[in-house]
């Protein structure tokens, strides 16, 4: 049974007891980079590891607002709320629901910035509120968060140079 989450405003991002921020600079264009993380989610499962299924409900045209379904590590199922959609610049959400026990409240996002060499900065941010053994948990798999994300961002860099 989905376990419901506290809902933030973000502001949480700053204020989480929780906040881990990951960041890498790909080789290709913002908007293309966007195009992967917001626009299609389907795609989340080819370059994001611990997906298995990525979609949004309802019809586009998808912005703030829209829900989206996550499973993750064939376990663990989130339902997440849409709240920035800024092509080519910013991407967050907040977690509505999860399978996952212990968790509080939880918020990602991912920013966007231009930097050098024709090059777009890629900023991963999580915001967590949780129970002592999930706060324990994610102290002790920075490692393996952090293998997560580079594994990710050379996939994606990837996708995002194909035609």
């Amino acid at each position: 049974m989905p376990h419901q989450l506290r809902s933030e405003d973000l502001g949480f991002l700053e204020r989480a007891p929780v906040r881990r921020t990951r960041t890498r600079d790909l080789h290709a264009p913002a908007e293309v980079i966007f195009e992967q993380l917001a626009a299609r989610p389907e795609n989340w499962p080819r370059w994001f590891g611990p997906a298995n299924e990525c979609r949004y409900e309802g019809a586009p045209p998808y912005g703030v607002g829209t829900m989206r379904h996550l499973r993750l590590y064939r376990l663990i199922r989130a339902r997440e709320t849409l709240l920035v959609w800024e092509p080519g610049e910013r991407f967050a959400y907040r977690v509505h629901e999860t399978s996952a026990r212990g968790v509080t409240a939880m918020m990602e996002q991912w920013t966007l910035a231009p930097s050098a060499h024709e090059r777009t900065r890629v900023s991963w941010t999580i915001a967590v509120d949780c129970a002592p053994p999930v706060h324990l948990l994610l102290r002790v798999s920075r490692r393996h968060v952090d293998k997560i994300f580079r594994d990710a961002m050379e996939r994606l860099e990837g996708m995002c140079r194909r035609p």
